[in-house]
């Protein structure tokens, strides 16, 4: 109606279905997400889009999400003295000074670690994955998907454990991630043996925690040592 007053409901309404996309799918997004990722991931490469939420625009909100979450709450989960794998070829000093760049990244520089898995993960999947022909923009576009999920079921995975038993775990939230990163990416690959496609996926999240577990923290040591 044309001479319709605008109401404070239709702001909101206009900023939900503007900025979150969710009467053009975003929670149909996260559920296919779920129980059917790789099905989620080859349909947007083939052209079939318009039922999901771009996957840009899905990034933005998991990132979004993680900046409330960060805000809020402060990563209870990782406290002054994280755990950290202690290279025993490096000296006591360089040791220190990575785990405190690691628990400085994790916790005030995420999306650093967040772009490292982000453009990692393609890269490796280039290689490893030639016969499949993906090119990297597709391989970003359902990274995109796969990590932002993935990012998501994390901080709900945190804030569910931490409002009924307590502090959880710095290894089990790993897990999560990477337990659903390996899920997605296997249902996604799925012209692959299931055997090869499974070594190959592990061998890219081994490259990307060596690049955020030990390269990047090394170099930052040595350049700006945080001790």
């Amino acid at each position: 109606v044309a001479n319709k007053r605008l109401a404070f409901k239709d702001i909101v309404g206009d900023f939900f279905d503007n900025v979150f996309n969710i009467h053009k799918g975003l929670f149909y997004t996260f559920f296919k997400l779920i129980v059917r990722p790789g099905y989620v991931g080859q349909s947007y490469i083939k052209g079939k889009r318009k039922q999901f939420t771009n996957p840009v625009r899905y990034l933005i909100i998991a990132i979004a999400i993680q900046a409330f979450v960060d805000y809020w709450f402060i990563h209870p989960e990782l406290n002054e003295n994280p755990d950290f794998i202690y290279f025993s070829f490096l000296s006591q000093d360089m040791n220190n000074n990575m785990a405190l760049w690691n628990h400085i990244l994790a916790t005030k520089y995420s999306f650093i670690h967040n772009l490292t898995m982000i453009l990692t993960l393609p890269v490796a999947f280039i290689m490893l994955f030639k016969k499949s022909n993906y090119n990297f923009t597709e391989l970003l576009a359902v990274n995109f998907y796969y990590f932002s999920t993935g990012l998501i079921l994390t901080l709900f995975s945190i804030l569910i454990f931490n409002g009924f038993i307590g502090t959880l775990p710095v290894p089990i939230i790993i897990m999560v991630t990477l337990s659903y990163i390996i899920w997605s990416f296997t249902g996604f690959f799925n012209e692959v043996p299931f055997l090869k496609r499974l070594l190959n996926i592990l061998v890219a999240l081994l490259l990307f925690i060596f690049l955020r577990v030990f390269l990047m923290v090394y170099l930052l040591s040595l350049i700006l040592p945080a001790a």
